[in-house]
C-alpha cells in the first residue's frame, strides 16, 4: 500500500505535470508548484482518495 505522502507526490506529478524535487517541507505555493485552482483540485482529490472531509478552514495558507 502506498503511503499518503507517495500518493500526494504521484498526484502532483501526474495531474500538475511537476517533475522537480518534492519534499514534505516544500512550500508548494511559494515554489509555484501549485496555484489557487490546483489547490482546490488537490483538495477534491484528497477528499475522494482518502475518504475524508476537508473544511474551508483547512485550506488556509498556513496549512499548505
Amino acid at each position: 500500500m502506498e503511503t499518503e505522502l507517495k500518493v500526494l507526490r504521484n498526484y502532483i506529478r501526474s495531474e500538475m505535470g511537476y517533475d522537480g524535487k518534492l519534499d514534505p517541507d516544500s512550500d508548494l505555493l511559494k515554489e509555484q508548484i501549485l496555484d489557487s485552482f490546483s489547490i482546490v483540485q488537490m483538495a477534491m482529490f484528497i477528499q475522494d482518495h482518502f475518504e475524508i472531509e476537508l473544511e474551508a478552514e483547512d485550506l488556509v495558507r498556513a496549512n499548505l
